[in-house]
């Protein structure tokens, strides 16, 4: 816990949606130790910086001076002057207070090519997995996968998400990625893995994971999200899951995440490290409210 009991620590939440129910939680368990928690969005922020000062202050020209910082969301952005500045904006922060989770494990785990270079390097299991800018190299490797997930590398909430099929007319095929390539840039092709119609999330805090959840797909779609109508139910977290949850939170340098792993033929695949993850689901399925321990540990942090 925090050490200085003269003064109550000053803790900002960064989020996007102050109605969020993981925001709302982190928010009211900071209440509850006694500290001061404040809603942030890094929007909203600007930065002054002169040879002798360094200054983050808001709209009303307040100057913000926290102990630490907990990063629910800092939003999707397709502009890279936003997107860099709100990251810069908590490498900042990250200088001189605690920032969890940092900023690097969030961009770590946003990035779906780079994260499973770091799975890879951690010798975790994975989908096979191209990513080209080359029409020739996205119809060659349909041809080999014959299923395959085409994903944006940076997404979330399974939006812009499809599955393509060798099957399909190769026209058909040629004319989707064309378009594709034309509004991305680049495609990150992943090996369709033929499971029960679920994922699972596992929760990770720390070097412990609380809990699992399985993601339950619509009839008729292969997406698991809560956010693209998938339901949560509860899961008996076997060490297996714990044990890679465990690893793959820490190859990304995560000190909290949801890490999704799905039931493939030959065992449990990795498919990907939510370092801002929900904690609705969880709390729903299994009465686990994980943004208390994720308090908790920032308490941890700030007292040592």
């Amino acid at each position: 816990m925090y050490q200085n009991q003269n003064t109550k620590p000053k803790i900002g939440v960064v989020l996007t949606d102050p109605d969020d129910w993981t925001a709302s939680a982190f928010l009211k368990n900071i209440r509850k130790t006694g500290a001061k928690a404040f809603p942030i969005d890094l929007s909203g922020l600007s930065a002054s910086i002169a040879a002798s000062d360094f200054s983050i202050f808001n709209a009303a020209s307040e100057y913000l001076k926290l102990d630490a910082i907990l990063v629910r969301d800092v939003g999707i952005s397709f502009s890279l002057e936003t997107i860099s500045f709100k990251f810069d904006l908590l490498r900042a922060f990250e200088n001189s207070i605690i920032v969890m989770n940092r900023p690097t494990a969030i961009q770590n785990a946003a990035n779906k090519f780079f994260s499973f270079y770091l799975f890879k390097l951690a010798c975790l299991p994975i989908p096979q997995t191209v990513i080209s800018s080359e029409l020739e190299v996205a119809m060659k490797t349909i041809e080999k996968f014959e299923s395959v997930v085409v994903k944006p590398i940076f997404g979330s909430q399974g939006e812009g998400i499809i599955k393509l099929e060798r099957s399909q007319p190769e026209s058909e095929l040629a004319s989707k990625l064309s378009e594709l390539l034309k509004e991305r840039g680049v495609l990150y092709l992943q090996e369709f893995v033929p499971n029960p119609g679920r994922d699972i999330r596992v929760f990770v805090v720390g070097e412990e994971a609380l809990g699992a959840i399985y993601r339950v797909s619509q009839k008729g779609s292969f997406v698991s999200n809560l956010s693209q109508g998938g339901t949560p139910a509860k899961c008996e977290l076997t060490e297996e899951m714990r044990e890679l949850a465990i690893r793959a939170a820490k190859a990304v340098g995560a000190d909290f995440a949801g890490v999704d792993l799905i039931e493939g033929e030959e065992g449990l695949l990795l498919l990907e490290v939510n370092a801002t993850p929900s904690g609705k689901g969880i709390k729903i399925a299994c009465g686990i409210d994980v943004t208390k321990r994720i308090v908790d540990l920032l308490f941890e942090r700030l007292g040592d």
